[in-house]
């Protein structure tokens, strides 16, 4: 079967495969391989082929550039892998149509005595404090520093905080909530439960006057250099990938990253993104017809700093082609602020956006924006980002939004994090058939730095045509240890599983 390709040239590439499913074990399948002497990696290429099989490798542990050569006759599966591998390294199981290969753990690693921890972990959920509901996307952190994390959808977090800020306060705010402080006294492991009062804001007819849109933009445009930083600052990130199929959960990857921002004076200037370890799982199941994969994910979700790249609706050239309005006062994060609408004053292609802009009142600085595509917006979409679709299939964007958020820390704003959500329907017009996809991907900072910094190598940066499950090697639990992460929700949970158990695809550049 001829592979089909649909490629969404900024963000997305699917790939229909074929439907073949294994009725038997495939490590029993018996094959007869004429070659001369190959490498293990074409070897495994080749049987995968053949079998109609995946196989899941550390290029490394495997030594995948090593050339074997195989008698001329009637083998299984298993004996062909049983001698291309050492035992005594590595093992190998079958999940479905996957062959996964993982490292042995050795005697002497198991017994070696681990690093003293050098942080605490505090976890727990957040509630409203009247209804008894989750509160989703909660901001946690320290108080005055760049250390922090999120709530995930039904409320829970985690947070490891390094054993030298056990005297700090923990903050936790969100979006219309009077925010709550926790006064940390020691560095055991704490479990907490915080229940987070709604704030209301009763005005004045004589205040609305202040919180005009033109005046607010104006403040904001006058304010840039003073409310974000003019240096380079490097920030520690965890990055999540998934994507579902009808609702189910059909790849969870998520990663370190390091991010040199460039200053906000600095335009022209992009910032830099440096992968350090990933993890994803192979826990869930691939799709029937399509593959689905983000391209250039963690390039692409940190152009959505909208304030460093000048995005057209907070942009002084823009501004007169779009309607900007009113809504109403809030509280973000304990500080006043108010909420401006925004819209295309005409029907332009090149105008994509609407959404909602959050300025800080007393600073002037954006300190949220949550936007989407606009009607027009995603046919424009569809046109710009589809290069190539498979002959009997139209791929549909449905719904393209996004939310930014910023923290304010020790009289400047930084980014916090960013939410990507991309909806899209495949329609197969031979089979009469509809698929809903969607991925979402985000990234939260979760540590600053300033000063002296790190200079990225040009070979470790991440590039826009690259594909970020590709830079996801071998599981290291210590490494996942001493960095903060989003929790997984419990529908996620359950299609995870668990990372350092075998189910983890392993792969490597």
């Amino acid at each position: 079967m001829k592979t089909r390709n649909l490629i969404i040239s900024l963000m997305l590439l699917l790939t229909v495969t074929s439907r073949g499913q294994q009725s038997i074990n495939p490590l029993s399948s018996e094959i007869i391989l004429q070659t001369d002497s190959i490498t293990k990696a074409e070897l495994l290429d080749t049987i995968g082929h053949l079998l109609n099989v995946h196989f899941s490798y550390n290029p490394e542990l495997l030594g995948a550039h090593e050339k074997v050569k195989l008698p001329d006759e009637k083998l299984n599966l298993l004996s062909v892998l049983q001698q291309i591998t050492n035992s005594e390294l590595i093992g190998f199981h079958v999940l479905d149509n996957q062959i996964i290969f993982y490292p042995l753990k050795k005697e002497e690693e198991e017994q070696k005595p681990k690093a003293e921890k050098t942080f605490f972990t505090i976890w727990g959920r957040v509630t409203d404090f009247k209804e008894k509901e989750s509160i989703p996307f909660c901001n946690i952190a320290i108080l005055g520093t760049g250390i922090g994390t999120i709530s995930n959808n039904d409320g829970y977090f985690q947070i490891k905080i390094p054993s030298t800020y056990v005297n700090d306060t923990l903050r936790v705010s969100c979006l219309g909530y009077a925010p709550v402080n926790f006064k940390m006294t020691s560095t055991a492991d704490t479990s907490i439960y915080i229940a987070l009062e709604r704030t209301v804001f009763h005005l004045k007819t004589v205040e609305i006057v202040h919180y005009q849109p033109a005046i607010l933009l104006q403040k904001y445009f006058d304010n840039i250099d003073k409310n974000y930083d003019d240096n380079y600052t490097l920030l520690t990130t965890y990055y999540r990938e998934m994507v579902l199929e009808n609702n189910a959960y059909t790849d969870v990857s998520e990663a370190v990253l390091h991010v040199l921002k460039a200053p906000y004076s600095y335009e022209i200037r992009e910032d830099l993104v440096k992968f350090l370890k990933g993890r994803k799982s192979s826990n869930v199941r691939p799709f029937e017809d399509i593959k689905f994969r983000l391209k250039g994910g963690p390039y692409y979700i940190t152009k959505l700093d909208v304030v460093k790249n000048a995005e057209s609706f907070i942009n002084r050239d823009f501004i007169n082609l779009f309607l900007y309005e009113f809504e109403h006062k809030t509280l973000l994060n304990g500080r006043e602020t108010a909420i401006i609408s925004f819209t295309p004053v005409y029907n332009l292609r090149d105008m994509l956006y609407e959404g909602l802009l959050y300025f800080d009142i007393e600073t002037g600085a954006l300190a949220r924006v949550e936007f989407s595509y606009t009607k027009q917006g995603l046919k424009e979409a569809r046109r710009l980002m589809i290069e190539k679709e498979p002959r009997d299939c139209k791929a549909v964007p449905t719904d393209l939004s996004y939310i930014v958020d910023y923290n304010f820390i020790d009289g400047k704003w930084y980014l916090l994090s960013a939410h990507s959500s991309i909806q899209i329907k495949i329609v197969n017009k031979e089979k009469k058939q509809k698929t809903a996809f969607q991925s979402t991907s985000e990234i939260l900072i979760t540590n600053i730095d300033k000063g002296d910094l790190q200079h990225f190598s040009r070979k470790d940066i991440f590039r826009p045509n690259e594909f970020f499950t590709e830079k996801i090697t071998n599981y290291d639990e210590e490494f996942w240890e001493n960095y903060n992460v989003i929790e997984p929700e419990e529908a996620m949970e359950n299609a995870i599983k668990d990372f350092d158990e075998h189910n983890l695809i392993i792969t490597n550049k």
